[in-house]
């Protein structure tokens, strides 16, 4: 059943977002045409009735002052509020997903921070222009607005606007025009040690005439050189192409959902398209598109390649949600923007126990599941281009397949694609990352009779991609892989892998390499749990087998044999090519007590691996001290395979 207060919750949502209708309504009436002062007044009065409903309900006092409107339309954070909180305090989020509606309503029209980046920069915060920043703070505005998710690291920005300065002296420049910034803009500006980024939903581009910051000049070479980039190409922020470029990361616009059988407007099909555009943004694999430019296209019925098409989108994700009491159903599917084709539908249903968890918990499932089939059509696309004009990122694409097949000729080819994706751009940190990943693969699964080689080729080409990384979750992901199983360094390996989630939680791999590095430090309860994680964000994962031997492994480490076996003819099933695992069915089942069947699997292990010795195994396997017995049982082999 739904709790008393998680249904008033619902039920002011619905009251807030049909006072939000009501202003839509008011600003298109002819009558309202002549006075646009009196139209923001009118709005803001029928927002705050919106918000006193919920103030009634909590026994608390909130009245609405246009006091503060300067300006027609002022931004969604300035509307005046002023509360008097007696017995409770309105939970934050009703607060926002209301201001949301209201900016997805109006976008840039209501956007607290207006950047002009064609033409003369112009920077305008809530309807003021902005005459009083520094130029290399102007610099920062636009370099992060062109950013992916407006968010870039501390050390690129540094560098990129100082960098005719030392490391210290760059970031204490950042830190003083941070301060000075934050003063400014306030929250539409923010930091922590490693990012900077701006409020995606306070922030607008609007597409204007004349040159990429036309006029601009900074003394900083590498901002110079950034400079003429972006003015040699146009930058998707403000002018959409009419068909993205072939062989850079493709581009998602989340469209509107379909509320069916609701009895009256409200907010909750925006909240959750809100939360699943939020969750997709962290992920760097692809781009997301604004969702103010979504929203101006939903207002006139327009077939979804066209809508494709004027955002510059090669993937749609489309929906709908259906209530029925306290049961609800999210229908999502992904469309290919070219011809309008499913690549992927799925149903989510769930009970509205409490709706702001409820709307990030469809968030973090759609997320989660988007990612992998999303990825599954990029490497379609890219198999279908000639090889003679693969780009980087496709020969990666084509190169992934092979790679998690986990055996060592189609590894070999992951590889030969790989140093053709480096050949194309020496600098692809995803590409660098997964050569070094390969390598290791070489390395842990004994498909090389020379580890030391394998390990000093993927230290190599860890060491090329780590500084490039940056905040891509999958390279860092690939890099904790690398730390783990051929550096032996687990510490660096569990510190890649949490940072790779604090960029994106929805990455399953990324738990996944968490789940093996708890395995290796002796957490085995901690990485079941990762394990769990993984494959609930992503349950057709074609690395699923691989999370299948992780719980062998750290169940084989607590004792639970026959469960740890299961999950290793569960995995090897899913993975027919993966040869190397039956060492671990060997040491399992040896532990177990079935010497037959353990024999067995010893010597399909070894046909596997011809030439194989105990120093190419001792040289090999990642250094851990988790499971001993496991281990002196792989370090006899030789003499237990003999009896």
């Amino acid at each position: 059943m739904i709790g008393r207060g998680a249904r008033r919750d619902a039920q002011i949502l619905q009251a807030v977002g049909w006072k939000i209708v009501q202003f839509v309504d008011l600003l298109s009436h002819p009558e309202m045409a002549s006075d646009p002062a009196q139209k923001g007044a009118h709005g803001i009065a029928e927002l705050g009735a919106g918000y006193s409903e919920y103030a009634g309900h909590r026994g608390l006092h909130l009245e609405v002052s246009t006091r503060h409107l300067r300006a027609p339309l002022q931004t969604q954070r300035n509307f005046g509020l002023r509360r008097t909180v007696r017995n409770a305090i309105i939970p934050s989020k009703v607060a926002r997903r209301a201001q949301n509606a209201a900016f997805h309503t109006f976008g840039s029209a209501m956007a607290q921070l207006v950047l002009h980046l064609t033409g003369p920069f112009r920077a305008e915060n809530g309807g003021v222009v902005l005459n009083g920043l520094s130029r290399r703070a102007e610099g920062l505005l636009a370099y992060l607005s062109c950013q992916p998710g407006m968010r870039a690291e501390r050390g690129a920005i540094a560098d990129l606007l100082w960098s005719d300065r030392g490391e210290a002296q760059a970031r204490a420049s950042l830190r003083q025009e941070l301060s000075v910034l934050r003063k400014t803009l306030g929250d539409v500006i923010a930091a922590d040690r490693q990012r900077v980024w701006l409020d995606p939903d306070g922030v607008a581009c609007p597409k204007g005439q004349g040159d990429f910051l036309q006029g601009f000049d900074l003394p900083s070479e590498a901002f110079e050189a950034w400079l003429r980039a972006m003015r040699q190409r146009e930058i998707p922020a403000l002018v959409r192409p009419e068909k993205a470029a072939k062989g850079e990361r493709p581009s998602l616009a989340v469209l509107r959902f379909e509320e069916i059988g609701a009895s009256a407007p409200d907010m909750f099909a925006i909240g959750i398209v809100e939360e699943i555009t939020g969750a997709l943004s962290r992920c760097r694999d692809f781009d997301v598109i604004a969702r103010q430019s979504v929203f101006m296209l939903h207002l006139t019925p327009t077939a979804l390649p066209d809508i494709a098409r004027k955002l510059g989108a090669q993937y749609l994700l489309e929906g709908s949600v259906q209530r029925a009491g306290d049961r609800v159903r999210i229908s999502v599917q992904l469309v290919n923007g070219e011809d309008g084709h499913t690549r992927w539908a799925e149903r989510f249903d769930d009970r509205l126990d409490d709706l702001f968890e409820l709307q990030d918990r469809i968030a973090t499932h759609v997320a989660g599941q988007l990612s992998p089939n999303l990825r599954a059509a990029e490497i379609l696309r890219a198999r279908r281009q000639p090889p003679e004009v693969r780009s980087a990122y496709d020969l990666l694409l084509t190169a992934l397949p092979h790679f998690w097949v986990h055996d060592p000729d189609e590894n070999r080819r992951a590889l030969a694609l790989l140093d053709q994706a480096i050949a194309r751009d020496p600098d692809a940190a995803h590409a660098l990352a997964m050569k070094s990943w390969c390598h290791a693969q070489e390395c842990c699964y004994l498909w090389s009779l020379t580890p030391e080689r394998a390990r000093a080729a993927s230290r190599a080409a860890f060491e090329r991609a780590l500084p490039l990384a940056r905040d891509h979750s999958a390279t860092i992901t690939a890099l904790s892989a690398t730390a783990a199983l051929s550096l032996r360094d687990f510490a660096t390996s569990e510190d890649l892998a949490r940072r790779a989630l604090d960029l994106d939680p929805n990455n399953a791999w990324g738990w996944l390499r968490l789940g093996w590095v708890a395995v290796y430090r002796g957490r085995q309860e901690e990485a079941l749990g990762h394990f769990d994680r993984a494959e609930d964000l992503s349950p057709l994962d074609p690395f699923l087998f691989n999370i299948d031997f992780g719980r062998s492994a750290a169940k084989r480490a607590l004792g639970r044999l026959n469960e740890a076996l299961e999950h290793i003819e569960k995995g090897m099933r899913a993975a027919p090519k993966a040869h190397w695992a039956y060492r671990m069915l060997f040491g399992t089942l040896w532990l177990m007590g079935e010497r037959d069947r353990a024999i067995d699997a010893g010597h399909k292990w070894l046909a596997a691996h011809p030439g194989l010795s105990t120093e190419i195994l001792l040289g090999g396997l990642p250094s851990w001290k988790h499971d001993p017995e496991y281990l002196d049982v792989l370090r006899n082999y030789k003499a237990l395979l003999t009896e």
